[in-house]
């Protein structure tokens, strides 16, 4: 009777459960066996095994009497939402896991690599056994490869594919990295999937799925937990740690790390194609040495060139008149401009979303628009020859039929089979409520096909680059998708990003240009940053809030840093818009978040503004002479920092350092340091950074972290020196002076010179001056 109550109540019965435990065989050799640089021993005494490198520090280590390894039954369900087919809700299922692993030999095999030999069961007894092999190779003085593999099943265990991995840490160790997370920084304490999506179910405030659900989805993203919260355009499967410890995956699966129990790791990975769990352990002296290492694998993103650091990139729609007269407006207030971004060269159609309220969406369909760009080439062509001042535009993975184009491009990719095929009712993929064909990537036809529309219409056009969007938008299942490759969607889902970016850097590199273009985008996986010049860290909500507004954006571009992805910027003021669309719901952009964004985007790696999704409802750079004065302020400021991101731009290259750079990263030992996530981080080594990310704040709290004796930091507006004493000091921050502070005793080799006399002639010119424009940047 109380076997069936517990049966009843939906829990394991009694008899079924085995207390989980690592084996080790009397055969096995308790030494360490050496890799090269490496060692790996399974020690009896500490039912564990250590893995060392050649300085004797532990890099990885089992738990006393856990099993590391184990496998377990169960079918995800990764929902994609009705309105979007790049928005996941992803539920795990686990059932009748291994809970026994057995250690039944060691050995080297040649001179760099070691294997581990046993089995995984449920039970004791038989069938219920899985044969292993843990190898672990030397891939250089600083990387191992670890390779988990199942050899061979008993015939009821002929469906446990998903592999766990799961060894030690300690509940002082703090997590960054991941790709970009926009919420957490340390990432200790929770669970993170690895799987690429947008950034809409479950990011904590009203988002782009706002647009097409009910306010249901408000409160089911709300509470959604980890799921939503770690929700990434860029999902990588790697770390690194304040412990100097590093970690990566080089599986493209789904695939989840638990770090929420404080003395242990657990990674989670699907397998549908073979049995491997394969992944790299990074060794180094500091966690900028692992950066260093991690970037060698993953790749290293693309110095940007010098016409894009000399000024903003103004975001500007409606037409060729109105692109015309804003460029003249900011020459007017000396305002330094690199290019104008220019979505809607394709056209805009209008999507309805109530009786008075639509979206301004673009026409998925790669040529201009005759009616709002009616002399599109003489239009690039004219700002590049007479004010120096590239057009950039805008390209997605998608395509739709239009009606009166002069090549039906979408017809093109039909008839030659370019798209994914979908083999439920409709043949197109959603993506934010409009149908589309995808472009299948693993078809090298479609590739080099779109490869030169792309040629065509924007670098023969002589465009300087694009917002190169969308690259999540794979549907991310196992039945219904097919590739021309042939392999899962599933597998492929992460990898697509990568396929992306590359499409892009081949084409710049297979046409003969006399200028080198920039291309952005938002999506990436692990050895994206190789194919990168730059990132920009998605649709943000126009809001302050941490979850998806202004503070997010902040922790979004450090986060990234940790992973590789080392140019980042953000849209500033925000894209995602709400109005009128639910009873009592709005969310506009207004002047005091606009002007907070453009003080940050003058410290990232470029200054880039966005109109947002309802331009008409937001504060514009454009608006009036007081938004022209603050836009023109700040970019003066972005352009006196040139010299100084130069170097490090280059470094980052050279290193794979991020630009923007988490202080962590100089004092991983420093406990409040560690839990910093968005109120202040490094621009380079000498620059540091507090942004005002709060509405009508008039200053900022800031931490000095403790250095040797001798060290201060420099307000570049008031010339106050702050100690680096380990304490908080208040610092105002008046409307056009964001708090920013020069490392003394300088070593930035004059690189701030520029800065410095700008912040001080700006200074001054408001202490002495009661100009309107003085005064208007201070209300």
């Amino acid at each position: 009777m109380f076997q069936s109550f517990i049966k009843s109540m939906g829990l394991a019965p009694l008899d079924s459960y085995v207390e989980p435990r690592l084996s080790i065989g009397n055969v096995v050799l308790d030494r360490e066996i050496s890799t090269g640089h490496f060692t790996v021993q399974v020690d009896e005494e500490a039912r564990a095994v250590f893995i060392r490198n050649n300085k004797g520090r532990v890099i990885w280590k089992s738990l006393h009497n856990i099993p590391f390894l184990a496998s377990s039954l169960g079918d995800d369900e990764i929902i994609p939402m009705e309105y979007n087919d790049s928005l996941y809700k992803i539920v795990e299922h686990d059932e009748k896991a291994t809970r026994l692993q057995t250690i039944t030999r060691i050995a080297p095999s040649g001179n760099d690599t070691v294997i581990i030999y046993g089995g995984l069961g449920t039970r004791i007894a038989p069938p219920t056994h899985l044969s292993y092999e843990f190898i672990i190779k030397e891939l250089s003085p600083h990387q191992l490869q670890f390779t988990a593999r199942i050899t061979e099943r008993d015939s009821p265990m002929a469906n446990y594919r998903r592999l766990f991995l799961t060894y030690e840490s300690r509940k002082e160790e703090d997590f960054y990295g991941f790709g970009e997370q926009f919420v957490y920084s340390s990432l200790k304490g929770h669970k993170v999937p690895v799987l690429i999506r947008e950034r809409g179910h479950g990011c904590g405030g009203p988002q782009t799925s706002s647009f097409f659900s009910s306010a249901k989805s408000f409160v089911e993203g709300y509470f959604s937990g980890d799921d939503g919260h770690c929700a990434s355009y860029v999902s990588v499967p790697q770390y690194v740690t304040s412990d100097k410890r590093c970690l990566c995956l080089e599986t493209s699966e789904y695939a989840s790390f638990d770090l929420c129990e404080p003395d242990r790791v657990t990674i989670r990975v699907n397998n549908s194609i073979d049995n491997d769990l394969v992944g790299r352990i990074i060794d180094g002296d500091s966690m900028l040495d692992l950066i260093t290492e991690y970037t060698s694998y993953a790749g290293r993103m693309q110095p940007l060139p010098d016409w894009i650091n000399k000024g903003v990139v103004a975001c500007i729609q409606g037409g060729s008149a109105k692109v015309r007269q804003i460029v003249a407006q900011m020459e007017q207030h000396q305002t330094p401009v690199a290019a104008v971004l220019v979505p809607d060269w394709c056209g805009q159609r209008l999507q309805p979303l109530t009786s008075t309220v639509a979206l301004k969406r673009l026409w998925w369909h790669w040529e201009h628009d005759e009616q709002l760009y009616p002399d599109w080439q003489n239009l690039v062509e004219e700002l590049r020859r007479d004010r120096n001042i590239g057009v950039m535009s805008y390209v997605n993975p998608l395509l739709v039929p239009k009606q009166g184009a002069k090549r039906d491009l979408f017809a093109e990719a039909t008839q030659n089979g370019y798209f994914v095929k979908i083999s439920s009712k409709k043949e197109m993929i959603q993506s934010g409520g409009l149908e589309a064909g995808l472009l299948d990537l693993t078809n090298p036809e479609a590739v080099a096909w779109f490869k030169q529309v792309v040629k065509q219409q924007f670098w023969d056009v002589g465009v300087s680059g694009m917002m190169v969007d969308m690259g999540e938008n794979l549907p991310c299942s196992i039945e219904g998708v097919t590739l021309h490759s042939q392999q899962p969607s599933s597998a492929y889902h992460n990898r697509y990003a990568e396929s992306w970016a590359r499409l892009y850097q081949e084409s710049i590199e297979e046409s003969d240009l006399d200028h080198q273009p920039v291309c952005f985008l938002r999506s990436g996986y692990t050895r994206s940053p190789q194919h990168l010049q730059l990132l920009w860290s998605g649709d943000h909500n126009v809001t302050w809030d941490q979850t998806d507004g202004l503070k997010s954006a902040v922790t979004g571009m450090l986060s990234g840093g940790f992973s590789g992805f080392s140019l980042n910027h953000s849209d500033v003021g925000g894209f995602t818009t709400i109005e009128g669309l639910l009873p009592g719901a709005s969310m506009s952009r207004n002047r005091d978040l606009l002007y907070r964004w453009m003080e940050l985007a003058a410290f990232t790696a470029v200054y880039r503004t966005q109109e947002g999704i309802l331009p008409e409802k937001n504060a514009q750079f454009y608006q009036d002479e007081e938004t022209y004065a603050h836009f023109a302020h700040t970019a003066q400021l972005y352009a006196a920092l040139a010299p100084y991101r130069k170097q490090y731009i280059q470094e980052a290259y050279e290193k794979g350092w991020p630009l923007m750079r988490h202080l962590v990263l100089y004092y991983p030992d420093d406990p409040t340091v560690r839990q910093i996530v968005h109120s202040q981080y490094l621009l380079g080594p000498h620059l540091m950074i507090a942004p005002t990310v709060s509405p009508s704040a008039s200053f900022v709290k800031v931490y000095f972290p403790h250095e040797n004796s001798g060290i201060s930091w420099r307000h570049i507006w008031t010339g106050k020196y702050f100690e680096a004493d380990g304490s908080y000091k208040v610092v105002d921050t008046p409307l056009g002076q964001p708090a920013a502070f020069v490392k003394e005793p300088r070593q930035d080799d004059g690189l701030l010179n520029d800065l410095i006399s700008f912040a001080n002639h700006y200074y001054s010119s408001i202490a002495s001056s009661s100009s309107p424009r003085s005064s208007s940047l201070n209300k």
